[in-house]
C-alpha cells in the first residue's frame, strides 16, 4: 500500500510540474522587473521607468547551429509583446524580438551574426559592441575597445544601456581573449557569453514604455 501510494504521489507531481514551473517564471520575472528598475538609478526608478514590465515566457524553438539563428517563445501580441523588445534569460542577454503573432513571437538570438549589442567593459566604463562570431553558441567577439583601456581576462561585459533596447547591466559574458595589433587603434577580443543558448528554455521580455518615443528622437538625430 505504501509503494502504491508513493507511486501515485510521483505521478500526481510529475503532471503538476508544468504548472509549477510556470508560476516560478512569473515570480521570477516579478523579481527581474523590481531589479531592473533599481538599477536604471533613483530618478528612473521612482519616475519614469516605474512601468518596465517583465514578461516570462517558454522556448518552443531554437536555432544554433546556422549563421543567423532564431528563437520561437510562447507569448505574442495577446500579451503586449512587441517587435523590438528585448529578450534576456537567468544568466544574461539573449537577443532581440523579430516578429509577433497573436500567441508566439520570433526572436533574433544573439547568435545572428547580423545582430550588434551596444555593451559596456565594467571595469572601465568603456563603450563597446557585442557580435557573434560564428565560433559555436558560447563565444562572441568583443569590438571597438580603444587600445588606450586596460583590458584582462575575465573582465565582465554587460549592457550599456545606451538605446532603447536593452536596459544597462544585464550580462554578456567574459573577456576570454584579447590582442592589440600594431597600430590597430582597438583590440581585437572574444568573450564567452553569460547565456548558454544551446540549452535555453525559459527566457524574460522587457517592455520599455518608452522604446517609441526614445527611438524617435535617435531617429532625429
Amino acid at each position: 500500500m505504501g509503494t502504491v501510494l508513493e507511486t501515485n504521489h510521483n505521478i500526481d507531481q510529475y503532471f503538476q510540474l508544468d504548472e509549477i514551473n510556470q508560476k516560478l517564471l512569473i515570480e521570477n520575472a516579478l523579481l527581474r522587473e523590481e531589479l531592473l528598475k533599481k538599477n536604471l538609478g533613483v530618478i528612473g526608478y521612482d519616475t519614469l521607468m516605474a512601468d518596465m514590465r517583465v514578461i516570462p515566457a517558454l522556448v518552443i524553438n531554437n536555432e544554433f547551429r546556422k549563421l543567423e539563428n532564431y528563437l520561437t517563445i510562447d507569448k505574442g501580441s495577446l500579451s503586449q509583446l512587441e517587435v523590438g523588445m528585448a529578450v534576456i534569460s537567468r544568466e544574461g542577454v539573449v537577443g532581440i524580438i523579430k516578429s509577433v503573432s497573436d500567441h508566439f513571437s520570433t526572436v533574433t538570438s544573439i547568435l545572428n551574426r547580423k545582430l550588434m549589442i551596444s555593451s559596456r567593459l565594467n571595469k572601465t566604463n568603456t563603450l563597446c559592441t557585442v557580435q557573434w562570431n560564428l565560433e559555436g553558441p558560447l563565444e562572441a567577439n568583443l569590438k571597438y575597445i580603444p587600445r588606450h583601456i586596460n583590458v584582462n581576462i575575465g573582465d565582465t561585459v554587460s549592457t550599456s544601456g545606451y538605446n532603447a533596447v536593452f536596459p544597462s547591466n544585464v550580462m554578456l559574458g567574459t573577456v576570454v581573449s584579447y590582442q592589440l595589433p600594431d597600430e590597430s587603434p582597438f583590440y581585437m577580443a572574444k568573450i564567452k557569453l553569460s547565456s548558454d543558448l544551446s540549452s535555453i528554455d525559459a527566457v524574460y521580455v522587457i517592455k520599455n514604455p518608452f522604446k517609441d518615443e526614445m527611438d524617435s528622437l535617435q531617429t532625429v538625430l
